[in-house]
């Protein structure tokens, strides 16, 4: 007579039910770094619309009043993305990286007139308003908004 030697092993249902325990503590874990990371691409973008926006309001600075009053179309212009040399007029310029290539800009300026002396209008600052905006998948496009006052100095 032939004599088998029981294995010890497991079956499939206690393998199945270990799968199920298993996929039950996973699940939790791969929501929590879904999370993050759409967390982390969020602050990113705004960190990168933060630094774009003060880098921009920098050099409108920069300009001064009458910097500003000659070239004043240049302080006006409607979206645009992000592209090209950070100094537009010299192409030997670093370039924004292809990540900036998701952002777009837009600058308005107003003239803000006060009267002289002689109660005529004359033009001693400028209101410049810059909005920066970028999407995010799933979301409506984001906005950041920034500002600045540019003064002559001279006039007073």
């Amino acid at each position: 007579m032939i004599q088998y030697k029981r294995r010890s092993a497991f079956t499939t249902p206690e393998l199945l039910m270990t799968l199920v325990v298993f996929s039950m503590g996973i699940l939790p874990l791969i929501v929590l770094f879904q999370t993050s990371h759409t967390t982390t691409a969020k602050a990113k973008n705004l960190m990168v619309a933060q630094s774009l926006g003060r880098s921009i309001i920098d050099e409108v600075r920069s300009y001064s009043f009458i910097g500003v009053k000659s070239d004043f179309s240049k302080f006006n212009y409607p979206w645009k993305k992000v592209s090209g040399p950070v100094v537009e007029s010299d192409n030997t310029s670093v370039k924004y990286p292809d990540y900036y290539g998701r952002f777009e800009t837009m600058m308005v300026t107003d003239e803000i007139k006060e009267k002289d002396a002689n109660n005529n209008d004359v033009i001693n600052m400028y209101s410049v308003k810059l909005t920066i905006r970028w999407s995010e998948p799933g979301k409506p496009d984001q906005t950041l908004g920034f500002g600045t006052l540019v003064v002559n100095n001279e006039a007073k």
